[in-house]
């Protein structure tokens, strides 16, 4: 009876935290390049059925502002793709991605990260005014996937990016 009790609440603390807003995970110095490291710990953007769509981190290094998306399917992202954040006005922020991310088929999903510069004038700047609404993101293999956030999530990228600065 105990047992079964304590796996409940191991589960239900489990799920609890899966479901919690960014925080602050690295704020350090690197011994060996005296960069200041400030990243987000990562969050799952789910549609409506509660799949998991897309994952994000924010990620600086001094005064450069890096975001991090992750797809969870077999999709191929070439560096360079431009990926578009619509956000809640009909804006729409172009990012280009820095690197590639492959994965062959869905037993190999890739755990590699898009990562995206964020320019302080352009994005960050308008990141930070208004919430973002969807995220487009086209792939080689899958066509343009695009992840409408929910009501709950829009602000989580502008939260991630408020997380990182420096105080």
């Amino acid at each position: 009876m105990r047992s079964s009790v304590l796996i409940f609440f191991l589960l239900l603390i489990s799920v609890k935290s899966f479901s919690q807003a960014p925080v602050l995970a690295v704020n350090r110095v690197d011994k060996r390049t005296n960069e200041h490291i400030r990243q987000t710990s990562m969050y799952l953007f789910k549609d409506g059925g509660g799949v998991t769509k897309l994952s994000f981190s924010v990620r600086a290094l001094d005064d450069a502002y890096y975001l991090l998306l992750n797809l969870p399917i077999a999709a191929t992202v070439k560096r360079g793709t431009e990926v578009s954040m619509i956000m809640d006005n009909g804006q729409v922020i172009k990012l280009i991605s820095n690197n590639d991310v492959i994965s062959l088929n869905e037993a190999d999903v890739s755990k590699r990260m898009m990562v995206f510069d964020l320019e302080a004038d352009k994005e960050i700047k308008e990141l930070l005014k208004q919430p973002v609404k969807a995220i487009s993101i086209p792939t080689a293999n899958k066509g343009t996937v695009v992840v409408n956030l929910l009501t709950k999530d829009k602000g989580l990228i502008r939260s991630g990016i408020m997380l990182a600065q420096k105080k």
